[in-house]
C-alpha cells in the first residue's frame, strides 16, 4: 500500500457527537462478548457535507489557474501528441507566457503562474534552445526574464519512478517551491510499471499524483504520447469529434479518465501544420472560429517560420478570395445587404450550419474543399455532415454553390453566401383604393 494517504478531514466544529448510549441502541442490539472486543479507532470517523453546503467557484477565485476553470487548483490537464512533434517547446511556451501572465493560443491564465518542470528527456542544451526560442519570438526585456527565471524551476529527473518517485523526489520539490503548476515530461518516465495496465496507471495517478496535488494545493500537466501510426502510416486518429480525442494518448485509459482536461497536438494533411484539439472540457476555453461567434474546439498551429526560432504560432485563417476571375462568379449584387435570418431558420440551424456559415465572408467565395477541410480540422465535424449541411444550407437558401471553370482540369466549386436584395415597397398612387383593415 502506498506511503502516501489522504488526511481524513475532522469533524467540524458544532457537529453533534456519535451517542453510544443504551436509549439509541435497537432493542435487539447485544454488547460483543470481551473476547470479541475490538480497540477503539485513533482516527476521527470521516465527515460528508449537505449538497447546499458547497460553495460555488465565485466564493474561491484563487482556485482557478487557466480561465473559465479550464484547470483549477487540485485539478489535472493531459497534454498528448505525436513522438518528435514538439510537445516539450509548446510546454516551454505555455509555461512562459503563463510566467507572465499571457494567454498562450488563446489558454488564459487568471494570474501570473509559478511552474515546476520535472523532465527526462531533453537535455539541459535543448531546453536552452526551447526557451531561448521562445524569448526571442516574444522580445522580452531583461526584467520580464528575471521574473520567468523565479516562476519557472526545472528538474532533471531520470533515477526514480513510481512511489519512490512521488515520496522521495515530487513531494519534497512541492514542500520547496509551493508552484501553481507542476509538469511532468513524460509522465512514462516516471509511472514505474506497464503504462496499458489500468491498476499500475490508476495507482500513479489517483493515489500518489492525486493526494499532493491536493496536499500542496496545485495542478498537474501530463505530458504524454499517442498511440503509435497505424499500418498505413498515418496517424491513429481520424478526424472525429473532438471529444473522441480525449483518448489519443497511448496505453490504460486512465491517463484520459482521470485528468479533468485534455489537449492533443495532432497533424494535419497540411505538410507542417497540426491541430490543437481542446478534447475534454473543451467547452471552457470559448475557442471560437473567425467570425468571433461560432464554438470550435481546435486551433491551427504550425512550428515558426523565423530561422533559428523554435516556437510555436497559430495559423491565421484566412477566407480565400474565391476566382481569379470575377466575371466567372454569377451575378451578385456588390455591396448588398444580407437578407435576414427569421428566428424559426436561425433556430434550426445546427452546430455544422453555423461553422459552414463563418468560414463564408461577407463578400467574395471560398472553393468547397477549402471549406469542408478547415471546419473539419477546427470542429472535428466529419465530411458526410458537412457535405450535408451544405446542401441543406443552398436549399434555404443562405448560401450558393457554384462551378468555375479551370483550363484542362475538372470545375472547381465555390461557395458564396446568397446575396439578395430586399423587395423595393412600391409607393402608393393617390387614385389607388385602399383596402379597409381584415
Amino acid at each position: 500500500m502506498s506511503a502516501i494517504t489522504n488526511t481524513l478531514p475532522s469533524l467540524p466544529s458544532g457537529s453533534p457527537a456519535v451517542s453510544t448510549t443504551a436509549s439509541t441502541m435497537p432493542a435487539s442490539f447485544s454488547a460483543p462478548s470481551p473476547a470479541a472486543s475490538v480497540a477503539p479507532s485513533t482516527h476521527q470517523p470521516p465527515t460528508a457535507l449537505g449538497l447546499f453546503d458547497l460553495h460555488p467557484a465565485a466564493d474561491a477565485p484563487e482556485n482557478e489557474l487557466l480561465r473559465h476553470r479550464f484547470l483549477s487548483r487540485q485539478g489535472s490537464l493531459l497534454i498528448v501528441g505525436n513522438t518528435g512533434i514538439g510537445k516539450s517547446s509548446l510546454t516551454m511556451q505555455m509555461m512562459i507566457h503563463w510566467a507572465l501572465g499571457r494567454g498562450c493560443f488563446d489558454m488564459l491564465p487568471a494570474r501570473p503562474l509559478k511552474s515546476l518542470l520535472v523532465q527526462g528527456e531533453n537535455d539541459f542544451e535543448d531546453l536552452a534552445e526551447m526557451r531561448d526560442g521562445v524569448v526571442g519570438g516574444m522580445g522580452l526585456n531583461d526584467e520580464q526574464r528575471a521574473t520567468i527565471n523565479h516562476r519557472i524551476l526545472i528538474r532533471h529527473e531520470y533515477q526514480h519512478c513510481g512511489q519512490q518517485f512521488a515520496e522521495e523526489v515530487l513531494e519534497p520539490l512541492l514542500v520547496e517551491h509551493r508552484p501553481d503548476l507542476v509538469w511532468l515530461d513524460p509522465v512514462l518516465q516516471y509511472l514505474g510499471g506497464d503504462g496499458n495496465q489500468q491498476e499500475v496507471v490508476g495507482e500513479f495517478l489517483r493515489q500518489q499524483l492525486g493526494v499532493l496535488i491536493k496536499r500542496y494545493n496545485c495542478a498537474v500537466i501530463l505530458v504524454h504520447h499517442t498511440n503509435k501510426p497505424s499500418r498505413n502510416g498515418q496517424p491513429n486518429q481520424s478526424h472525429q469529434h473532438p471529444q473522441l480525442h480525449a483518448y489519443d494518448g497511448a496505453g490504460s485509459a486512465e491517463f484520459s479518465n482521470w485528468p479533468r482536461a485534455v489537449l492533443s497536438l495532432l497533424p494535419t494533411k497540411q505538410t507542417g501544420e497540426y491541430r490543437l484539439v481542446a478534447g475534454k472540457r473543451g467547452q471552457r476555453l470559448r475557442w471560437v472560429m473567425p467570425d468571433q461567434t461560432t464554438p470550435c474546439f481546435s486551433k491551427l498551429l504550425r512550428h515558426s517560420r523565423q530561422p533559428g526560432i523554435i516556437c510555436w504560432e497559430e495559423v491565421e485563417i484566412a477566407p480565400n478570395p474565391g476566382p481569379a476571375n470575377p466575371a466567372h462568379q454569377p451575378a451578385a449584387l456588390p455591396n448588398a445587404p444580407q437578407p435576414p435570418v427569421d428566428a424559426a431558420l436561425d433556430n434550426g440551424l445546427d452546430t455544422a450550419d453555423r461553422a459552414i456559415l463563418a468560414q463564408l465572408p461577407d463578400n467574395g467565395s471560398v472553393e468547397k474543399k477549402v471549406v469542408l477541410e478547415l471546419v473539419n480540422q477546427l470542429t472535428g465535424i466529419g465530411d458526410r455532415r458537412l457535405r450535408d449541411s451544405i446542401k441543406k444550407l443552398v436549399a434555404v437558401p443562405l448560401i450558393v454553390e457554384f462551378k468555375v471553370d479551370r483550363p484542362g482540369l475538372v470545375k472547381a466549386v465555390y461557395l458564396r453566401k446568397e446575396q439578395t436584395q430586399p423587395p423595393q415597397q412600391q409607393p402608393q398612387r393617390a387614385d389607388q383604393p385602399v383596402e379597409p383593415p381584415g
